[in-house]
């Protein structure tokens, strides 16, 4: 039996609030309300939630607030998406600065709304992004890793990378550090650098194996470092601990 799925609306507007009730349940949603963002924090304390629907402006706690709070007591939008319904199109920027996953204009149609919510939801295959230039390492990881149930992404230098991640919002990067055109370290020093992806686990896996390599890795902020040649189980265990712990 399918696990029904619980979606947390906060918004200030009955009308709107009453709309979504009614269309979320009516697909077979579970559905939670909250007026604002500080009793949105208290429900998702509380009850938890498999994706939020965010108002921004709202009394007591706007959705910027809720959104900076959320991930302060350990709310991941990798895990738990959040779609924004905004009166401005204006804001996508914005939105991708702070990790928000999507965002709808008002007025909008519900079937838009819809879709959003079922792609977001089916999107907890987390996506890995791998970059590497030896094609036969590419394809041994990326059947490991489609094996274990993980969405990949191949990139087969530094440059592409950046575009993939800009593009797709992978959950997870596997890089050598050794690749054309942008290397891994500083793939990685730009990519914690921004905001968008500073909290993207970022596994080094690298021909690479002298210490100040590894010492040069920390530095610019990668989250693990493995040497070829590798064991795939411990690849795949510490993606796990990555993504999961």
């Amino acid at each position: 039996m399918e696990v029904q799925k619980r979606i947390l609306v906060i918004d200030d507007d009955p009308t709107i609030v009453t709309l979504l009730q009614s269309v979320l349940a009516s697909q077979g949603y579970e559905v939670m309300t909250a007026p604002d963002g500080l009793a949105g924090l208290e429900k998702y304390k509380n009850f938890g939630a498999d994706l939020i629907i965010l108002d921004i402006l709202m009394p007591k706690m706007d959705g910027y607030t809720f959104v900076l709070e959320f991930k302060k007591m350990g709310g991941d939008l990798r895990r738990t998406p959040v779609i924004v319904v905004t009166s401005r199109d204006s804001m996508q920027d914005i939105f991708e600065i702070e990790g928000i996953n999507d965002y709808i204009v008002k007025p909008f149609k519900t079937e838009d709304l819809l879709r959003k919510i079922s792609k977001r939801l089916q999107s907890n295959e987390k996506k890995i992004l791998v970059i590497d230039g030896e094609s036969e390492i590419v394809k041994t990881i990326q059947n490991r890793l489609a094996v274990s149930g993980y969405e990949v992404l191949i990139a087969s230098d530094g440059l592409d990378a950046l575009t993939i991640a800009q593009k797709e919002k992978p959950d997870l990067l596997v890089s050598e550090i050794m690749i054309p055109k942008l290397d891994g370290y500083r793939l990685c020093r730009l990519l914690k650098f921004d905001r968008r992806y500073k909290d993207m686990p970022i596994v080094f896996l690298t021909n690479l194996r002298r210490e100040s390599d590894k010492s040069l890795g920390q530095e610019v902020g990668a989250d693990a470092y493995l040497s070829k040649p590798y064991d795939g189980k411990v690849l795949l265990d510490k993606i796990k601990e990555l993504l999961w712990d």
